[in-house]
């Protein structure tokens, strides 16, 4: 079995619509509820060079990248099982890295998605939905914290040497309004 990896970033999709707010749009401008919004839409065009061509001490290139699936799960409040945010939030970083994002879990399954990821090798990003980001978090460290409410932070798990993963986080620092670095 091959893994573990080296680093997994794990970030939460880009803004969505907020009630009452802008409605969220598909990639073709087609209006969608479980869509980014415009300003979501910009955070996952900066994210793309952020990703790609890293110079942020703590962000890397990814080999592999994961974003959450949509599901009909009942017991998923319906606003997460059916989000595409996750995915759009990397799509062009995926077009732009030649990569096909792995969209075969989805946000409920973590306990599926932990394993999966310790089976990677190299350097992994996660896109998901920020109340879920603690639950994969600490399937790698102890006592992650919540995620709050932003949308310009990633957290960095390093593998070290002993086996454990040293957790940090990183701020984007994309738009207007995000926290500096």
């Amino acid at each position: 079995m091959p893994g573990p990896p080296d680093k997994i970033m794990i970030i939460r999709h880009a803004e969505k619509p907020e009630n009452p707010g802008p409605s969220g749009v598909q990639e073709d401008g087609t209006t969608d509820k479980h869509s980014l919004i415009v300003r979501g839409w910009q955070r996952a065009g900066a994210l793309t060079t952020f990703f790609a061509k890293p110079v942020r001490a703590g962000i890397a290139t990814p080999a592999t990248l994961f974003a959450a699936a949509t599901s009909g799960d009942p017991t998923i409040p319906a606003d997460e099982a059916k989000s595409l945010r996750p995915q759009e939030t990397i799509l062009t970083l995926g077009r732009k890295l030649g990569l096909t994002p792995n969209v075969t879990i989805a946000v409920g399954q973590e306990a599926t998605l932990i394993p999966t990821l310790r089976a990677c090798t190299g350097i992994v990003l996660v896109a998901w939905e920020h109340k879920h980001i603690p639950i994969i978090a600490a399937g790698f460290v102890p006592n992650p914290p919540a995620w709050g409410d932003r949308f310009d932070a990633v957290w960095v798990l390093d593998h070290q040497a002993n086996g454990t993963y040293q957790f940090s986080i990183v701020n984007q620092d994309l738009l207007d309004g995000d926290v500096p670095a």
